[in-house]
């Protein structure tokens, strides 16, 4: 007569398995976030580098198309030249505002805290007048003054990471037919090497359209924010208005930054009231432009929900500091794109985006 083995209890051991795969997901994140972290100086330049090179690709290979093919490295200088270009006109604005906040911080820093003390009603600990309140309206204008200062050193900082993120470019659009045929051969299939290709042609058209719509909604607000306090006759009105443009490319954040600073100033250098109706017009024209105007242009070509947005603002911005700020939406955006290539990541992908159901993923996915 057989006996029965004894009894094992499956059970206990079915419902630890998702038990034990939730803590290595979550063991893997935080690998993840710290290698993020640590590689900061390898990785942040490879995937601007990266991004870069995606969007001025089309630029790049039209010219390889046009020329003999010992000149076919022309595209590549070209399209390097095209960013180096862009980034001296952006850093340009940023040592302009730069000069010019520090000069406003040495100017107007003694009358903010004057004008914070004749408030009607009381401010908390940390604006209210200590035992001496020209030590404190130094030390606001200190503390403006080193904000300035900040930004000018971070400029000068950055140059090295430029630098390499060019020459980094400037190899990737060079050796891009070679890495075309690597990926043909280390693929499993014709299929497999076109989704790459996909995945590449869709990122770097989502990449221009954030970019081209970012410089022009910054470029009107700028403009409608300087003619508008210019009406009121508000000094650095120009000022404010590069500000803004070069505030556009980081979302959400940005345009409150660029919103609030005239403010501040109109609140110091003239009356409550004067500030409150700037500010009111202020947030009114960027209201337009970003619920009306931006979404008219972008249309649904990067389709990533505004939560997705501040989360990824928040978390880039932590990881890697301004560079992460600037690179928020395009890397959501890649991670996004090659998830909704593959079925097993398509439920995130879909969460990411602002689309409805997997269709519109579909769409979503395809190259512009």
């Amino acid at each position: 007569m057989k006996s029965n083995p004894p009894a094992t209890n499956a059970a206990p051991a079915a419902e630890a398995s998702p038990l034990h795969h939730r803590l290595l997901f979550v063991i893997a994140a935080a690998a993840l976030v710290w290698l993020l972290r640590e590689t900061y100086a390898v990785l942040m330049p490879t995937a601007a580098a990266l991004l870069l090179t995606l969007g001025v690709w089309p630029v790049v290979a039209a010219i390889r198309d046009h020329v003999p093919r010992a000149l076919g490295w022309l595209g590549a200088v070209v399209g390097m030249l095209l960013v180096l270009g862009f980034l001296i006109l952006f850093f340009a604005g940023i040592g302009y505002a730069a000069r010019r906040i520090y000069g406003l911080a040495q100017d107007v820093g003694p009358q903010f805290q004057s004008r914070l003390g004749s408030l009607p009603f009381e401010l908390p600990d940390i604006f209210s007048d200590g035992p001496d309140a020209d030590t404190t309206a130094l030390a606001t204008s200190g503390d403006l003054a080193s904000s300035a200062l900040t930004v000018l050193n971070m400029t000068a900082g950055t140059l090295g990471g430029i630098i390499l993120i060019l020459f980094l470019m400037l190899l990737m659009l060079t050796e891009a037919g070679n890495w075309n045929a690597k990926i043909h051969s280390i693929s499993k299939g014709h299929r497999d090497a076109r989704r790459w290709l996909d995945i590449g042609l869709s990122v770097g058209g989502k990449f221009r359209a954030y970019f081209t719509t970012r410089l022009l909604v910054g470029v009107l607000s700028g403009l409608l924010y300087t003619g508008f306090l210019l009406l009121f006759g508000v000094e650095y009105a120009m000022l404010w208005g590069v500000l803004t443009i070069l505030l556009s490319f980081i979302p959400t954040v940005g345009s409150i930054i660029s919103g609030i600073l005239p403010t501040i100033y109109v609140f110091v250098t003239r009356d409550i009231g004067t500030a409150l109706i700037v500010g009111a017009g202020l947030l009114v024209i960027e209201q337009v432009m970003g619920n009306f105007i931006d979404p008219k242009l972008m249309g649904r070509r990067l389709a990533i929900s505004p939560l997705v947005v501040l989360v990824a603002l928040v978390f880039w911005s932590l990881l890697w500091g301004v560079a992460g700020a600037l690179l928020a939406v395009p890397l959501t955006v890649l991670a996004t794109v090659v998830m909704a290539h593959f079925d097993r990541f398509k439920p995130a992908a879909l969460l990411l985006t602002d689309c409805d159901d997997l269709e519109g993923l579909e769409d979503y996915r395809q190259p512009d």
